[in-house]
């Protein structure tokens, strides 16, 4: 499929290369362990139903997302694979959940016993997976209340107890604080097991302790970044396939001479006769005002600087003396000849995590699949 005609710029998503990624994580954790893809936030942007319907052809046997609105995209996309919502939801999103059968996380007693009126009216079980707050001080019970609580919950008409889960604050970072996480979730599990709540499915590793700490695979483990090629481990143990490029087109060229203040407030000024190219992408489209000055993309296979402040719909690249065309593919994200730009060097450039660089593509820039869905 080749680009939308009347696009500035585009993201191609090679869906070929989820399915590739997310089958290197079912090879590393082995057949006892599940994998639950995170398809949430837009499948991170790439386009959550391509890249789901990727994933399980790849190996995932389930899918994670954040709410029943999401869930519900991915029934009425035909997804008949199990759905775990991982927020905590609202009560009043309860029917919404059980009407496409999607497992619930919960933490609270008032979601437990809008999930159980839910399904005694629909004539359904809710399945639901408690949350543990093991250390990151978000959502989730407390280790100490997790027993009663399932106690509890298990007790309600229309409830199924069906897995404990929890969530890692900085695996990618600090595995002393991941350990001691880890030793908490699993004293828990220990507890529901010993007081009878037992056969849960239990999860707790997200991408980075996926790749970093085998011992954290358990029943499920939920990877994000790795299913589009992305990570923030420095050394992947897998060999993983970046998902998406982001391209653009040149729309204006012109020739300035030495002294030329660039785009608002003059923050760049030309060192010397170059070639002004006019990206048609800015800030409304995700490609952030901070990378102002800092970052590079590609043209003719070559990295040329960002000049000057990135504006709402376009910005400036000094592309020196290349004879660089109107209509030239310009590479925001992604490789063009023997150069590559990658999305964590763009996070890098912008002070930020790669998961808010590939989210925060808006939706006018359109998506072009690549590969079969």
């Amino acid at each position: 499929m080749s680009a939308p005609a009347c696009a500035g710029s585009w993201l191609e998503i090679d869906l070929q290369a989820v399915e590739q990624n997310v089958a290197e994580v079912r090879r590393h954790v082995g057949e006892r362990c599940q994998v639950a893809a995170v398809v949430k936030a837009d499948g991170y942007g790439h386009g959550a139903v391509p890249a789901a319907k990727a994933a399980l052809a790849g190996g995932s046997t389930w899918l994670a997302v954040l709410s029943a609105g999401e869930g519900e995209t991915l029934r009425k996309a035909a997804i008949t694979a199990p759905i775990l919502l991982i927020g905590a939801g609202l009560p009043a999103h309860a029917e919404q959940a059980v009407a496409h059968d999607l497992v619930h996380a919960v933490c609270t007693m008032e979601m437990a016993q809008a999930l159980s009126t839910a399904a005694v009216s629909m004539r359904k079980q809710a399945r639901v997976h408690i949350k543990v707050d093991t250390g990151l001080g978000r959502l989730g019970v407390e280790p100490e209340e997790a027993v009663g609580f399932a106690s509890s919950i298990a007790g309600l008409p229309g409830i199924k107890v069906e897995g404990v889960f929890s969530h890692l604050s900085a695996a990618d970072a600090d595995p002393v604080y991941s350990a001691h996480q880890f030793s908490v979730f699993q004293r828990v599990c220990s507890e529901l097991e010993a007081a009878g709540t037992k056969g849960l499915t239990r999860h707790i590793a997200n991408s980075a302790a996926t790749l970093r700490h085998p011992e954290m695979h358990l029943d499920l483990v939920r990877p994000g970044l790795l299913v589009y090629g992305l990570s923030n481990v420095a050394q992947s143990p897998i060999p993983l396939r970046p998902a998406l490029t982001w391209k653009a087109r040149v729309y204006f060229v012109k020739r300035l001479a030495a002294g030329r203040r660039v785009s608002y407030a003059g923050t760049f000024v030309t060192r010397r006769a170059t070639n002004m190219a006019v990206v048609l992408a800015g800030y409304a489209d995700g490609y952030a005002r901070a990378l102002s000055n800092r970052a590079f993309a590609l043209v003719r296979g070559k990295r040329c600087p960002v000049a000057g402040r990135i504006c709402m719909d376009q910005f400036l690249l000094d592309a020196g003396d290349e004879p660089v065309g109107v209509g030239e593919e310009v590479v925001l994200i992604g490789r063009q000849g023997s150069e590559e730009v990658t999305a964590n060097q763009v996070a890098a450039w912008r002070g930020t995590s790669v998961y808010e660089v590939v989210t925060c593509v808006n939706k006018r820039v359109p998506r072009v699949y690549l590969g079969t869905e």
